[in-house]
C-alpha cells in the first residue's frame, strides 16, 4: 500500500515537472520569430556620438555607380561536360619531361584551383569519371609527374572522393615540394576536414612561394569565413584586392562584412565588386543580400533577378531572390524560387532552411518543419534553422490544441 501511495506521489511530481518544462519552453518559443535570422523587413540601426539611437538608414555609399540593370536573356544552363571539362583543364593535351617529373607545359594548372572552388552540382560526372580512368592510365606510364597527380586529384574532389585527393596532392607535394598549386589544394582539403591547423600552415607555404597569387588569399579567406574567423577572412580578401582587385575577392569581402554587421563596408564592397565585372553572377547575389540587410526592397528585386539572368544554374542566385521577392509581399514567388534553389543544390542547407521559412509563412508548417529538418541533417551548425525548428513545431502544437 505504502508503495503504491509513493509510486503516485512519484508519477504527479513527474506531471507537474513536465507541465513546468512545457510552459518554459512555450514562454521561450513565444519570442523565437524575433530572433530569426531571415528577417528581411528591417533597418539597419544606425548610431551618431551625440545623438539618439535613430532607425533611420544610413546613405549608401557615394561615388560607386549602382550601375543600370540590363535584361538579358538567360544564358543556356551550363554543363561540364568532358569537351568542357577538357577545355578548361586538360590532363591530356601537353608532353612530358623528365626533369622533376614535371609536364612541359604546367601553365594550365592553376585552373585547378578554380574547379575544386566550384558548386558540385555543377559537374557532370560521366566526363569526370572518364578522365579520372584516362588519368590513372597515363601515371601508371610516368607515376613520379607531379602535374598529373595534380590533375587527378582535382577530378578525384570534384567527384567527391576528398581523401583520394588529398592522396594524390601529397604524392604530388613529396615529387614536386615547390609547387604553390598542390600547397593550395592540400590547404583547402585540411581545412574541410577541419584540420585547420595544418591548412594554415600549407597555405603560408603556398603564398611564400608564390606571394603574387591573390587567389591563394581568396581560397585562404573561404576556408576561415566556412569556420568562422571572419575578421581574419576579411583581412585575407583585401590583401587579395591588394594584389589583384577581382569581383570574386569583393563579393566574398562583402559577404563576410555583412556578418560582421558592417552593412555600409558590404554594401560598398558588392557595389564595387558589379562595376568592376557586371556579367558575374556572384557579385549581384552579394550586393542583393547586402542590399537586403540594409533594408532596401526594389533594388534587390533587380539585382536578384539579374544574377539569375547571369547565372540560371546558381542556387544562390535563385536563393537570394526568392529573398527579394519575400521581401516584397509575394510568398508564392518566394517559394518557387527556394524551390528552384534546392532543386539546383540539394545539399545546400540555407536554401532548405529559407524555403522552410517561406512555407511557415504560408501556413504550411508541415512541409516548413520538414525543410528546416533536411537544413539541420545537411548543416547540424545552422543555428537559425533548428530556431525555426522549434518555432515551427510549436506553431504546430498550438494549432492542434486550439483545435
Amino acid at each position: 500500500m505504502l508503495a503504491c501511495v509513493a509510486g503516485q506521489a512519484q508519477f504527479f511530481h513527474t506531471v507537474a515537472s513536465y507541465k513546468k518544462a512545457l510552459l518554459i519552453i512555450a514562454m521561450g518559443l513565444t519570442f523565437a520569430p524575433q530572433t530569426m535570422a531571415f528577417t528581411l523587413k528591417k533597418p539597419v540601426r544606425t548610431k551618431v556620438e551625440g545623438t539618439a539611437e535613430t532607425s533611420t538608414p544610413a546613405p549608401l555609399p557615394t561615388g560607386i555607380p549602382e550601375g543600370k540593370i540590363e535584361q538579358e536573356e538567360a544564358k543556356p544552363l551550363r554543363e561540364l561536360s568532358k569537351t568542357a571539362l577538357r577545355s578548361l583543364f586538360d590532363p591530356l593535351e601537353f608532353g612530358e619531361s623528365d626533369q622533376k617529373g614535371r609536364l612541359e607545359s604546367t601553365k594550365d594548372l592553376p585552373r585547378a584551383l578554380d574547379l575544386i572552388r566550384m558548386p558540385a552540382h555543377n559537374v557532370e560526372l560521366k566526363s569526370v569519371g572518364d578522365l579520372i580512368v584516362s588519368l590513372r592510365k597515363k601515371i601508371t606510364d610516368t607515376p613520379r609527374n607531379a602535374a598529373l597527380r595534380i590533375r587527378l586529384a582535382t577530378f578525384l574532389y570534384l567527384a567527391g572522393d576528398s581523401q583520394g585527393a588529398g592522396q594524390e596532392v601529397r604524392r604530388a607535394i613529396s615529387f614536386d615540394p615547390g609547387n604553390y598549386v598542390a600547397h593550395g589544394m592540400m590547404a583547402k582539403i585540411l581545412s574541410e576536414i577541419g584540420d585547420a591547423q595544418a591548412s594554415e600552415l600549407e597555405f603560408k607555404q603556398a603564398i611564400k612561394i608564390a606571394p603574387d597569387q591573390a587567389i591563394l588569399h581568396v581560397m585562404q579567406a573561404e576556408c576561415m569565413s566556412a569556420r568562422g574567423d571572419m575578421s581574419e577572412a576579411i583581412n585575407e580578401y583585401r590583401r587579395a584586392i591588394g594584389i589583384q582587385p577581382s569581383a570574386e575577392a569583393l563579393s566574398g569581402l562583402a559577404d563576410c562584412l555583412m556578418q560582421a554587421s558592417d552593412t555600409i563596408g558590404a554594401v560598398k564592397a558588392a557595389r564595387q565588386a558589379v562595376s568592376l565585372d557586371p556579367s558575374s553572377g556572384r557579385a549581384h547575389v552579394s550586393l542583393t543580400k547586402a542590399l537586403l540587410k540594409y533594408g532596401e526592397k526594389e533594388t534587390p528585386l533587380r539585382t536578384a533577378r539579374q544574377a539569375t539572368l547571369l547565372s540560371p544554374t546558381s542556387a544562390d542566385s535563385h536563393a537570394v531572390l526568392g529573398r527579394s521577392l519575400f521581401s516584397n509581399g509575394d510568398v508564392k514567388g518566394a517559394v518557387e524560387e527556394f524551390r528552384q534553389a534546392v532543386s539546383l543544390d540539394p545539399l545546400n542547407a540555407q536554401a532548405h532552411n529559407d524555403l522552410g521559412y517561406a512555407l511557415y509563412s504560408k501556413g504550411d508548417m508541415l512541409s516548413a518543419i520538414n525543410e528546416f529538418r533536411l537544413a539541420l541533417r545537411i548543416n547540424p551548425r545552422l543555428g537559425e534553422a533548428r530556431n525555426n525548428l522549434e518555432v515551427a513545431i510549436y506553431g504546430l502544437a498550438s494549432g492542434k490544441r486550439r483545435q
